[in-house]
């Protein structure tokens, strides 16, 4: 059966003021900078606009010289966007840390308010939600390795078919379409994310 995920508006926090950044913890574990631009980048592209981050700081009732502050400490090569990347170098942190440290917060998140990300729209699901996690990850795993359908088709396979087992299906979509298929119980997942529409699912292998 389709399901639709619910979704409770959180409490926005403020970035932490530049001044601060001296401060810096030494435990991924917690870390205010971390959640910080994880709260501005809300589409998980990893890269912070100055239109989203005067979005954010808009919202928030901010001063409107907080993010130009922001802007001048991070934006390593002034092209008007902060990437995690460079977020990372300014503040000595690992970006591939960082990324577990999102990615273990938004699940745990998620899980405990039974729900996908709020960047996530489900069509339809016949799979646990945890698996729903690890498909929907594995997917912006591949878009963070290309934007081309092709390859964020060939990755997931290759990924699901190793984490789960085989044969996985995959169709990626950008306009109206119909389907007819079967599949295993419990394994399929079709979902919209951004310009996608994503379609998983498992039928047994031979």
């Amino acid at each position: 059966p389709a399901t639709t995920p619910h979704h409770q508006p959180q409490q926005q926090q403020p970035p932490p003021s530049p001044a601060k950044l001296t401060s810096q913890p030494e435990e991924i574990g917690s870390n205010p900078f971390l959640d910080a631009f994880f709260a501005v980048d809300k589409d998980h592209s990893e890269s912070i606009t100055s239109e989203e981050l005067s979005d954010y700081m808009s919202n928030s009732q901010f001063e409107n010289n907080f993010g130009e502050k922001w802007m001048k400490l991070f934006d390593e090569d002034a092209d008007g966007t902060i990437t995690l990347e460079e977020y990372c170098n300014v503040l000595g942190l690992n970006p591939k840390q960082a990324r577990v440290y999102r990615d273990k917060k938004v699940r745990a998140v998620c899980l405990k308010e039974n729900r996908l990300t709020e960047d996530v729209a489900c069509i339809s699901a016949s799979m646990q939600l945890e698996t729903q996690l690890d498909v929907i990850e594995v997917f912006r795993e591949a878009q963070r390795r290309s934007q081309q359908a092709r390859d964020i088709a060939a990755y997931m396979k290759t990924q699901l078919d190793q984490q789960f087992g085989r044969l996985w299906h995959i169709v990626l979509l950008t306009g109206q379409y119909w389907a007819s298929y079967s599949h295993e119980p419990g394994m399929a997942l079709f979902f919209k994310s951004n310009k996608f529409i994503v379609m998983a699912w498992r039928t047994p292998g031979i």
